[in-house]
């Protein structure tokens, strides 16, 4: 996990994810929501970033409490859901001294731990901070998605700031992909900015993120391919998971 490269990026996140419909997702994880055996109303989000889906969750009418690792997205973060508590803190060793109806990680937020050890620590971490019968809604990418969508690709983007995105996605192994992504960011006429920064993710059988989450003391466990309610299969590339 390198706070600094999401730190870097932060002003020109949301440009980057424009075409995520936050509001969708929204609906569909306070329809997992509702799996929980008490009444869901203040969440804890893990992985916050920008406060995307934060606002969207607010708007629903819950109260949220956002972390991330990344002093440049709750920067933004705190400028786009103004009344929002938004915390610097690593999910592994966060101790907010506060206990929560739910905790909700999405966009592959959690596939920044590198190794099973920090995952097993983050599930711990957030298990503990939920209320009794409280609920954990999360997403991950699975091995397959590192292997196929991040693995020897290149795609270019114009952003609607007029920057340009070169991606380049690269399997290094051990369920680990690499993305690095260039951005020419305009200047002035015929000037551009350069910046480059590299992200890596690990992807995560289903079999693997249930058995740590029941490690971790949570009773029950679902699995759904990405934004659905369908179970997941060999060529699922993100699976969302409820435990409580």
């Amino acid at each position: 996990m390198n706070p600094r490269s999401f730190s870097e990026i932060a002003e020109i996140y949301d440009l980057l994810f424009v075409d995520v419909d936050y509001e969708e997702w929204a609906g569909y994880v306070s329809r997992i929501l509702s799996f929980a055996p008490i009444p869901v109303r203040k969440i804890l989000e893990v992985g916050c970033g920008t406060g995307n889906l934060t606002r969207e969750l607010v708007k629903l009418g819950y109260e949220v409490v956002g972390v991330d690792v990344s002093e440049g997205m709750l920067r933004v973060a705190r400028e786009k859901v103004p009344g929002v508590t938004f915390v610097k803190a690593d999910v592994r060793k966060m101790d907010l001294g506060e206990k929560f109806d739910a905790v909700v990680s999405t966009f592959d937020s959690l596939n920044n731990l590198l190794n099973e050890e920090d995952l097993s620590l983050a599930f711990k971490k957030i298990r503990e901070h939920l209320k009794p019968k409280g609920i954990f809604v999360g997403d991950l990418n699975t091995p397959y998605a590192m292997t196929s969508d991040w693995n020897d690709t290149l795609f270019v983007k114009e952003l609607r700031n007029g920057a340009i995105t070169l991606w380049r996605g690269e399997y290094l192994g051990d369920g680990i992909s690499q993305l690095k992504l260039t951005i020419f960011q305009p200047v002035g006429e015929g000037l551009y900015r350069k910046m480059e920064e590299t992200f890596r993710e690990k992807g995560y059988s289903p079999a693997t993120v249930m058995r740590l989450l029941r490690n971790a003391g949570f009773i029950r466990v679902w699995a759904f391919d990405d934004t659905s309610f369908d179970k997941p299969t060999k060529r699922s590339k993100r699976v969302t998971y409820a435990a409580v």
